[in-house]
């Protein structure tokens, strides 16, 4: 057996022979409870995870009118994929498509994705606090000064929030 479930077993052994039987149903209440609130906790964020949105229509019924969007494509500016919706008030940001919460996101940087065999594209790093999406990559094109106005924007909501 692990060292780190023996331990365990080890002290609940002791504290039952040397304290008693009562305190041994106490900490497995404890237990019981801190089962299920764990699991309340990651059904919650599968939930949260699985709010996906195909159209800023859905999203805009949801929430009402964002109080800012950025744009990381001009020629797909009507597409979900290429917008990020800011709604500061719910604490909700949608990028990609996908609500996640603005206090979630941690950091962002613009980076050039380019390989010494490819051309420079470059790409808006977002991370996030999140364990099923720890970074997010938007790809904006072929142009830095863009990637870095992206990067700063979001930089701007996230000292904010």
């Amino acid at each position: 057996m692990k060292r780190t479930i023996i331990i365990p077993i080890v002290a609940v052994l002791l504290l039952t022979i040397f304290v008693g039987p009562g305190l041994l149903l106490v900490l497995l209440v404890l237990a019981v409870a801190w089962v299920f609130v764990r699991r309340r906790e990651q059904a919650a964020e599968q939930a949260d995870a699985a709010r996906v949105y195909t159209d800023a229509d859905e999203v805009t019924q949801r929430y009402g009118e964002p109080d800012d969007v950025v744009t990381l494509d001009a020629s797909r500016a009507n597409e979900l994929g290429a917008l990020i919706l800011f709604y500061t008030e719910h604490d909700v940001v949608v990028v990609a498509g996908r609500e996640m919460r603005l206090s979630e996101l941690t950091g962002v940087a613009p980076k050039n994705m380019a390989t010494p065999y490819t051309i420079d594209e470059y790409a808006v790093i977002i991370n996030t606090s999140r364990r099923d999406c720890p970074t997010i990559t938007l790809r904006v094109g072929y142009d830095a000064v863009l990637a870095g106005e992206i990067a700063s924007q979001i930089d701007a909501h996230l000292r904010r929030g």
